[in-house]
């Protein structure tokens, strides 16, 4: 196993050997490691956002993030505030909109 290293430096991910593209940067300083603690099932009803190059969110407060595996090349990122992730594990409700869902509040002409 590769030794772990602190740097203070962005890491790039999800090089394109093809194109040599980088597809997104972490910047981040790891306090520690823990598990999730509950199960969360996602609805392949689920929407999603699709967005264009340069999206990026920062937050301003401590985060949990939770890298899932797709396949042996891709990978998804789940980033929540430290403070959602211990009311997920306080058994807080969790809600999901569908794209129905979605269409019915904000883009259907009532």
């Amino acid at each position: 196993m590769a030794k772990i290293t602190k740097t203070n430096e962005p890491i790039a991910n999800g090089l394109n050997s093809a194109h040599g593209a980088i597809s997104k940067i972490y910047k981040q300083e790891i306090d520690h490691f823990a598990r999730l603690g509950k199960e969360i099932k996602i609805s392949p009803k689920a929407n999603v956002s699709v967005n264009k190059k340069g999206y990026r969110t920062e937050f301003f407060v401590e985060t949990v993030t939770l890298v899932i595996g797709i396949g042996k090349d891709h990978t998804a990122d789940l980033i929540m505030s430290k403070d959602a992730w211990e009311a997920l594990n306080n058994g807080e409700k969790i809600n999901i909109t569908t794209t129905e869902d979605f269409k019915k509040k904000y883009v259907y002409k009532k």
